[in-house]
């Protein structure tokens, strides 16, 4: 009777065994299938991060990917332009203060170039950081010369600020570029030192 426990015993282990076998192998398949998952995800939702232009009419998921890749690209390159064109702008704005420094009969604290740009003009204000500029009031002189606003960006320059403004005008040559640019004077002459 011995040898019959014996065998019974030897084949309870071999069930065991192979049930163990076959858990494990589910467990390692459905531990391979989620990162699968997880990647047919992310490929169906890529389509709605690119311009609708780059996916119409792809059909494949390789065509996909290789727009996406070259979209990426194209982006890396508007940007570094972006890039040139910043330091270009800051070049200017340093290159104003050098001047503004020079003729002390401005306001020596304030720095503001005017210059065309596209289809507007450009405004860079520089003052001191510790100045308190009401951007807002920038924006109202320029509002009622009625020039509209394409983008407004700060920048620490140094102990300095550079507040630059692309705008939009209909008739450039309606604008006194002398008269602006002694209204913004005015509004930066009234900038309070701050904390």
């Amino acid at each position: 009777m011995a040898a019959g426990c014996e065998g019974s015993s030897e084949l309870n282990a071999n069930k065991i065994e192979s049930t163990h076998n076959e858990v494990r192998k589910i467990v390692h398949r459905d531990i391979e299938r989620e990162p699968r998952k997880q990647m047919v995800s992310l490929l169906s939702n890529l389509p709605s991060l690119l311009p609708l232009q780059l996916v119409e009419g792809r059909r494949t998921r390789a065509d996909i990917v290789d727009e996406a890749v070259n979209y990426i690209e194209h982006l890396r390159g508007k940007i570094s332009e972006l890039h040139v064109k910043r330091d270009a702008v800051k070049r200017d704005a340093i290159k104003g203060l050098h001047l503004a420094d020079e003729s002390s009969d401005l306001c020596p604290s304030s720095c503001i170039v005017i210059k065309p740009y596209s289809c507007g003009l450009e405004i860079v204000i520089s003052i001191f950081r510790e100045q308190n500029l009401e951007l807002s009031e920038v924006m109202k002189v320029l509002l009622e010369e009625s020039i509209e606003i394409t983008s407004c960006a700060s920048t620490k320059v140094k102990e300095r600020m550079l507040h630059t403004i692309q705008t939009k005008v209909d008739d450039p040559t309606r604008i006194d570029v002398h008269e602006l640019q002694q209204k913004l004077y005015q509004v930066c002459t009234f900038v309070s030192f701050g904390a």
